[in-house]
């Protein structure tokens, strides 16, 4: 069984009561909680007895510099964070209590591990809505302290700030994303009774999650097979981590270990470790290599780069070589992660042609009416007495648009990071077959004007001040209804009561978004 949760990842979402209990945990804030983590990490004998805190991360505030203000909101958004992993960490309690019902626990292998280090993708001030930071608008903290209350519900997207993902990291630099100990280290905990003859205990041999497999098929005692279907299978990059499991101080059986995400690079080898932060659009050639004795040098706090040249450009050799041999090749830190540049994908579409009935649209593969021109047509048969409800919604609260009609009239509103511009129809629409439209004219970079039209006449129209440079919506889009928490003035679902025969969507081109901004958006959602 895999069991993947959505904790601990953005938005940070759990019942009030499981929140409220962490704001007095962490009122005492970052800096004071790095400390006690550091000295409880020394107590359990998770980190070595003479392990220090490196300086706060870039753009971290000492916690005293912050305004009462800001400390209220950045307590609160991490209060909800603790409040979700505690609420996980139940359900995991669930899972292993009917194990044990069963007579199963003794003898079932769990390994229990968190995907990265903690995110920097709250900004240095945290937020209550994430697209407006991955859109490049800044929060201000009275907009964040407006919902403070509501932090941890449905309808937003909530994130704590740089200074509890150091904290989170604690004692190690950096953040998600990158390729230090902040970005990679990670705990795992194994439960194997059956198999484990001293539980309890504490191993401190370099692996990595590419070794949870290995470890697997060794405990169940199957080999890996060469080809599945016909199919060749690549081969395991692991290191099984069962050798470990009687014998807490037997030297790793691992040697090597690369890392790369997103340009940033790294190499673990027999103890040392070779690493680099790399910018975005820039030559990495130019990246600045760091070198640390790890065996020595848990958390990265000693350059040895001056001091070792050519065990540092070994290192650095020996990364090319593996991320040959792994596929990693050629480095790209450019969008072509995130967007095919395949002719025939959404990203090339200009013309959709939808319906209702079918399940919710993702973002990724809905029409991007990013900075460009665009046309909505929505075909129905409106009958006697009126109808009303969603023709298209693509979004949340947290922003998106809908087409819709309610009271009578035909409503466009486009949610820019939850700042609305609404138009709305001079004149109901009346019974009968009509088309609906909403047509867009590009007026600028990232500015519009939106016009309402019942079959092709104009009723309405909107200045869009504002328009998406890097993503419209996280949920995704559907027809006839709307996703919840809904992205405009009314109740979701909102089903449309009329027919809805198909919606069009007529996509222009003159689209040009910033390269830069849809990068560094892409890579804050990771």
């Amino acid at each position: 069984l895999y069991m993947c949760l959505g904790a601990q990842h953005a938005p940070h979402h759990a019942p009030k009561a499981f929140i409220d209990r962490y704001e007095s945990v962490f009122a005492k804030g970052w800096d004071a909680t790095r400390a006690d983590r550091l000295a409880r990490q020394k107590a359990l004998g998770l980190v070595p007895a003479d392990a220090v805190l490196p300086e706060r991360n870039p753009g971290v505030k000492a916690w005293d510099a912050l305004s009462d203000d800001e400390r209220r909101l950045a307590v609160r958004l991490q209060a909800a964070f603790a409040g979700m992993l505690e609420h996980a960490d139940l359900q995991v309690g669930r899972l292993v209590d009917w194990l044990r019902e069963q007579g199963c626990l003794e003898n079932t292998l769990i390994t229990l591990i968190s995907d990265n280090g903690a995110s920097q993708e709250g900004s240095p001030f945290g937020t209550v809505n994430a697209l407006r930071y991955f859109n490049g608008v800044r929060d201000t903290l009275a907009e964040n302290l407006e919902h403070i209350e509501a932090i941890g519900e449905a309808h937003l997207n909530n994130n704590y700030p740089l200074g509890w993902a150091m904290a989170g990291n604690t004692p190690l630099k950096r953040y998600k994303q990158n390729t230090h100990g902040g970005g990679v280290r990670d705990p795992l905990i194994v439960h194997w009774p059956a198999g484990i003859p001293q539980g309890g205990g504490v191993r401190h041999q370099f692996h990595h999650v590419c070794d949870i497999a290995p470890t697997v098929l060794e405990a169940i005692g199957v080999a890996p097979p060469a080809e599945i279907n016909g199919v060749i299978q690549q081969p395991i990059e692991g290191t099984s981590i069962a050798y470990s499991f009687g014998d807490p101080d037997q030297p790793t059986q691992k040697r090597t270990q690369y890392f790369e995400m997103l340009g940033h690079r790294g190499i673990w080898h027999e103890g040392w470790k070779a690493v680099t932060w790399h910018k975005p659009g820039t030559a990495f050639d130019a990246d600045q290599w760091e070198l640390y004795h790890l065996d020595q040098d848990f958390n990265e706090m000693h350059d040895l780069a001056g001091q070792e040249p050519a065990r540092l450009q070994a290192m650095i050799a020996r990364w090319f070589s593996e991320a040959g041999a792994c596929n990693v090749l050629p480095l790209d830190d450019t969008l072509n992660r995130f967007v095919s540049s395949n002719p025939h994908s959404v990203a090339s579409r200009r013309r959709w042609v939808l319906q209702t009935g079918g399940g919710r649209i993702p973002q990724a593969a809905a029409p991007d009416i990013r900075n460009r021109s665009y046309r909505i047509d929505a075909h129905v048969e409106i009958p006697e007495g009126g109808a009303e409800g969603v023709l298209i919604a693509q979004g949340d609260w947290c922003g998106g648009y809908a087409l819709y009609l309610k009271d009578g009239r035909l409503i466009h509103d486009y949610n820019f990071v939850n700042r609305h511009y609404v138009a709305r129809s001079d004149r109901p629409v009346p019974p009968g077959r009509h088309t609906l439209s909403w047509v867009v004219r590009k007026t600028g970079e990232y500015t519009a004007e939106g016009e309402l039209r019942i079959d092709d006449e104009p009723c309405g129209s909107a200045v869009l001040p504002q328009t998406y440079r890097a993503q419209a919506s996280f949920i995704g889009m559907e027809i006839g209804r709307a996703p919840k928490p809904a992205v405009s003035d009314f109740v979701a679902p909102f089903p449309f009561t009329g027919v809805l025969n198909r919606v069009e969507v007529e996509l222009g081109d003159d689209q040009q978004t910033d390269p830069q901004a849809s990068l560094e958006a892409a890579l804050r959602r990771q």
